[in-house]
């Protein structure tokens, strides 16, 4: 039944994010519009799964779920922020946030990215408050956030309750097909199993990003990223007498990287340059490198064991080759590429 593979990408456990003087920051969209929240504030991202609804509640909330065996109300910010409301399908997201002594979620249409912000592009709204749903407006070439504030958002709810009459559940705002209820149904009751087995000092899930080289899938841990970095039309400064494999140094934020073409690396073809060409800056307090992905494909979840489980025979020394979801992905062992006497040129 395929909703099996749907529902074991259900929980997604955010620990251990790196941070720096730039804090890092979950990047959802909503109506198009792209909102961050602090990443150390992220209990959990999970797929929409079937709510609990009490007999009468908030507009701007559609239903509860259960977070540590406790209910945490899901609010669509559509309805805070007076946009117009939709129907959120299989696809949509739940992130679930600490907001000062509370739990709260939020839906959103999907997850986006997990990016440090140079809190400098952080600016002051205009006509900003002091309990603001906003934190300021992040802006530069490529985009703008919103970075939102999760408690303000809470406390206005609370504290303006005839702006979000209390009433009956009358309107769906979740798809209810009798196949869609049913993943929903599915999703819920993986969640609940799982969150027994869930213990505090060890995450069921790591959290990394796949990504896609001359049509090859791979799966980097977030602990061993630093940040993402768009090609563009940007110019590699090839160094002299290094191997193919070396792309050659690009200056980014006035650090010079040093790009490796993976695949190359690995004896494969050659990796071409595209428009999405994006390369991955590895985190490492001793070498300053990044491997060139032709796209960043997604956020995924996945538990150690499982690699182990599924993996696949004649692996390569730098990658895990294994079976997720029907896909193969290569894991690539951030600590034993960097070992590698190759790359001492780096």
């Amino acid at each position: 039944m395929q909703n099996n593979a749907l529902i074991k990408n259900a929980n997604s456990f955010i620990d251990n994010i790196p941070l720096n003087d730039n804090e890092s920051y979950i990047l959802i969209e909503i109506d198009k519009r792209i909102y961050g929240f602090l990443a150390k504030d992220v209990l959990e991202v999970t797929k929409i799964s079937e709510l609990d609804y009490p007999d009468e509640m908030p507009c701007c909330i559609l239903g509860f779920i259960k977070y540590n065996q406790k209910p945490a109300a899901v609010f669509d910010l559509r309805e805070v922020f007076k946009l117009d409301r939709i129907t959120y399908n299989l696809s949509a997201k739940i992130i679930v946030l600490k907001a000062q002594d509370s739990i709260c979620s939020i839906i959103c249409d999907k997850i986006l990215d997990i990016k440090k912000l140079d809190s400098k592009k952080i600016h002051i709204l205009p006509y900003q408050k002091v309990q603001h749903f906003f934190n300021g407006l992040y802006i530069n070439e490529q985009e703008n956030i919103y970075i939102v504030n999760q408690s303000n958002i809470v406390k206005y709810i609370s504290d303006n309750k005839d702006k979000f009459p209390t009433g009956s559940k009358d309107k769906n705002y979740i798809v209810d097909d009798e196949k869609s209820k049913q993943v929903l149904r599915d999703r819920k009751n993986f969640i609940a199993k799982i969150s027994t087995e869930v213990q505090e000092t060890k995450p069921l899930y790591d959290m990394g990003v796949s990504f896609i080289i001359n049509d090859i899938k791979y799966y980097i841990n977030m602990n061993n990223v630093k940040e993402f970095f768009k090609v563009n039309n940007s110019k590699f400064i090839k160094v002299p007498y290094t191997k193919d494999y070396i792309l050659g140094l690009i200056n980014i934020k006035g650090d010079y990287i040093t790009v490796v073409d993976i695949r190359s690396f690995f004896n494969y073809s050659k990796t071409t340059i595209k428009e999405k060409s994006t390369i991955i800056i590895l985190n490492s307090p001793e070498y300053k490198i990044g491997i060139l992905a032709d796209e960043i494909c997604e956020s995924m979840n996945i538990n150690f064991d499982e690699i182990l489980q599924n993996k696949l025979q004649n692996q390569d020394t730098n990658t895990i080759e294994f079976v997720k979801d029907n896909e193969i992905y290569q894991v690539i062992d951030v600590d034993k590429l960097l070992s590698d006497e190759r790359l001492t040129i780096c």
